[in-house]
């Protein structure tokens, strides 16, 4: 299966090259948290991700095709 990650602000340091979109191969029946497993993303960062453009959790089961996006949440003031 392959899915497709775009990484944005803060998750780029976990993209394979350090940049924005790439293409990733999983197993069969991979979960957003196995994915950022994959991907080195420490247990604290608690990114927003989205898959196929709706907001997904952790337990979310990925299919071959998926867009999955990633990006830190920003506070501002």
């Amino acid at each position: 299966m392959k899915v497709r990650v775009r990484c944005f602000t803060g998750m780029r340091p976990y993209a394979p090259d350090g940049g924005g979109d790439f293409d990733l191969a999983i197993q069969a029946g991979m979960r957003v948290g196995q994915l950022l497993d994959q991907l080195g993303v420490p247990a604290d960062v608690h990114p927003f991700v989205a898959v196929n453009g709706r907001r997904a959790e952790v337990d979310k089961r990925l299919e071959d095709g998926d867009v999955v996006v990633l990006f830190t949440m920003m506070e501002g003031g």
